[in-house]
């Protein structure tokens, strides 16, 4: 009876170890991906954003119409800017952003803004936003926001521009990730998307 008694010990121990093992299984880029889509979609859905098929041919936004770019990144172009366009390090930048982003789901929004006078803008030599991402791998939250995505739009826009992003954790141009660490760092293994509702460049030369 004792023997019986060990056995259904072993098996309950092993059924737990093995249970326990499948919950802390992590999920693969395709799931991390799909949840991550299904965030976007919501968010697109909540804020009646048009995605349209193509940039369009006069370079005019409605005020929620976006385009999404090869990168992966959602485009709104609210200002172009005044015509002066970046220089391929030579000129530097200055971003300041504001938004929300997304853990899980979209109830779970944390906002963040730095056009409070307190607060400095990002600053990085046009090209070199990749390095500047890489100098903040430490964990500087300030830097949670910034991405070569953000840079990246600077082909589209020129000084003084004003812009609406959604950058997905996703986000890549080409072989390299547009989004910033902190959005696929492997946090809660999830890939978070960040809604920018005003991102403005200026030109320091």
């Amino acid at each position: 009876m004792k023997k019986f008694f060990y056995v259904l010990v072993l098996i309950s121990f092993a059924w737990t170890l093995v249970s326990t093992v499948s919950c802390k299984k992590t999920p693969t880029f395709e799931e991390m991906r799909s949840a991550e889509l299904k965030i976007i979609r919501q968010v697109l859905q909540n804020k009646n954003i048009e995605v349209l098929a193509e940039y369009p041919a006069n370079g005019v936004f409605g005020e929620n119409q976006f385009v999404q770019l090869n990168s992966g990144i959602y485009l709104n172009v609210v200002d172009s800017g005044n015509g002066n366009r970046a220089v391929l390090n030579q000129t530097t930048v200055l971003i300041r952003t504001s938004g929300e982003y997304y853990k899980k789901h979209v109830d779970s929004v944390m906002f963040f803004d730095n056009f409070r006078t307190t607060a400095s803008p990002f600053e990085f030599k046009y090209g070199n936003a990749y390095g500047v991402v890489n100098e903040h791998l430490a964990g500087d939250d300030y830097y949670f926001y910034f991405s070569m995505g953000l840079e990246s739009i600077l082909s589209y826009v020129g000084e003084g521009a004003v812009v609406k992003l959604i950058v997905p954790g996703t986000a890549a141009i080409g072989n390299t990730p547009a989004c910033s660490t902190f959005q696929s760092n492997g946090m809660n293994y999830t890939f978070i998307p960040i809604y920018y509702n005003r991102v403005k460049y200026t030109f320091y030369q």
